[in-house]
């Protein structure tokens, strides 16, 4: 594991490696995002640490640049900053912020919270339910839940989104879309008709095929397809998914360019076999391209490239830039794959891609009555909505009780007034930690991001007039140890 501070002082540093001195985890420090944007896509450390109060950094762009790249997309990005604001808050949690912690004048986050949100992240998809200390009160409120997601195309009834909500087949939830506003469609919600079942094109855990309900479903679904035929020029479909896989940082960027040639395609890279099972279920590539010099490493992961090309339609192809591997064994122990002889070149690239075009199913060719959202366009932002019960609080964190899954790591907020009852923010925002199954519906608990100060002490506050008095009557303001004692 490897983690980098970005940050002009040596300040956040200091209190990141004493934080973790005991893990002794290799530790970089760099000046300014440029550096440490070049070491990001050399090394792929796994966690950046940066100083959110730089504004050379611009840490919504930086962590979004970041979070879109074709290797860098699995970094984790904890940013550290004075700054508590709701809406800045809520902008790194859509650009990819993995948590956002309070640093002020003579105030630094907690280094035994610090050390157990690495641990955290470390296995952010299967945590130790001990890593953090849970120390829970009851606290029986209604919320208004909120998370994030992406819309990749719509058609007048049907689109597909992607969201770390986990909806099951037939489950709906209400969306919000700048689309659906400017075209004055409302109370629109989205049912889930099938669960990913092509790769995922963001960062989030789920793509969901889903039908359009609305207020008026057959009028509004008239107004989407008079819309789709009027912005047939913005959509932007890449229907071959490319996985790459690839040790050496300046061949990455020399295959990079070879990609970016051809817009009829995307692609996803990664420097190692770890989790490989894993990455090719989530991505669902139909062209894996991967150096032979990895393979030798350990050949018993690129077993798992056989049983996916022999389920999936997907080509693999080996290549090699100076090592002195065999391709004759390759060709005789892996019949699966081609095997190039020489470094990728365009040609060889784009007959692959031709070919694998042509044999696409057809929901997965080019629709014209379809829109395909770039991911840099504003309409493909969407905020999925429900209503959900919290349980319980900690210092820490949360529990609610929700009627769908949120995927480990979910980033999410919930507005309670009861959060105001408290003297906090209204709206807090949060990340998954774990859930469970209760009688039909989940429970969740959550850990709170970006917690001012302020609220960590109202909430520790509340939290000990609850242990006192109780929750009732400390949700009703009776908080008098006379009372509690029955005096007068």
């Amino acid at each position: 594991m490897l983690i980098i501070v970005i940050d002009q002082a040596p300040e956040l540093f200091w209190f990141v490696s004493n934080s973790l001195l005991v893990d002794e985890i290799p530790l970089k420090h760099f000046k300014n995002a440029t550096t440490g944007e070049r070491y990001i896509l050399q090394e792929l450390p796994e966690i950046v640490i940066i100083n959110g109060d730089d504004k050379s950094i611009e840490p919504e762009k930086f962590i979004n640049r970041m979070r879109n790249h074709v290797f860098a997309r699995n970094v984790l990005f904890i940013v550290v900053t004075s700054d508590m604001s709701i809406s800045y808050k809520k902008n790194l949690l859509i650009a990819g912020a993995g948590q956002v912690l309070y640093r002020g004048v003579g105030f630094s986050p907690s280094t035994k919270f610090f050390n157990s949100m690495i641990k955290w992240f470390q296995t952010k998809n299967e945590p130790d339910p001990q890593i953090f200390d849970y120390t829970p009160y009851p606290f029986t409120a209604d919320a208004d839940f909120t998370s994030y997601g992406r819309l990749c195309w719509i058609n007048s009834t049907h689109c597909m989104i992607e969201t770390n909500i986990n909806l099951s087949p037939g489950q709906k939830i209400d969306c919000r879309n700048s689309l659906f506003t400017e075209l004055e469609i409302e109370d629109v919600q989205l049912e889930c008709i099938e669960k990913n079942q092509v790769g995922r094109y963001y960062q989030y855990a789920n793509s969901l095929m889903c039908k359009i309900h609305s207020k008026a479903a057959a009028q509004d679904s008239s107004k989407i397809n008079t819309w789709i035929g009027k912005n047939q020029n913005i959509s932007k479909h890449k229907p071959v998914k490319i996985v790459y896989f690839e040790s050496e940082p300046n061949y990455r960027e020399e295959i990079k360019s070879l990609i970016k040639e051809d817009k009829r395609y995307c692609a996803r890279g990664y420097g190692n076999l770890e989790d490989i099972e894993a990455t090719l279920d989530f991505q669902r590539p139909h062209l894996i391209l991967i150096n032979r010099a990895l393979i030798e490493k350990d050949k018993t992961k690129f077993e798992a490239i056989r049983a996916f090309v022999k389920n999936q339609l997907c080509y693999c192809i080996t290549y090699s830039h100076g090592e002195n591997e065999s391709v004759e064994e390759f060709k005789k122990n892996y019949e699966f794959a081609l095997h190039a002889h020489n470094p990728l070149d365009i040609t060889l690239l784009e007959s692959m891609l031709i070919k694998l075009e042509s044999k696409l199913p057809e929901k997965q060719k080019t629709d014209p009555w379809k829109i395909y959202l770039s991911k840099h366009s504003p309409l493909s932002r969407v905020t999925l909505h429900a209503t959900c019960k919290i349980k319980e609080v900690a210092t820490n964190g949360v529990s609610v009780i929700l009627p769908f899954l949120l995927s480990n790591f979910c980033g999410c907020e919930l507005a309670s007034n009861s959060f105001v009852t408290a003297d906090m923010n209204r709206i807090q925002f949060f990340r998954c930690f774990n859930s469970k199954s209760i009688s039909g519906s989940t429970s969740h608990r959550l850990i709170f991001m970006g917690q001012s100060t302020r609220d960590n002490d109202q909430l520790k506050a509340a939290i000990e007039k609850i242990a006192e008095v109780g929750y009732d009557r400390w949700l009703i303001g009776d908080t008098s140890n006379e009372k509690k004692a029955g005096k007068v």
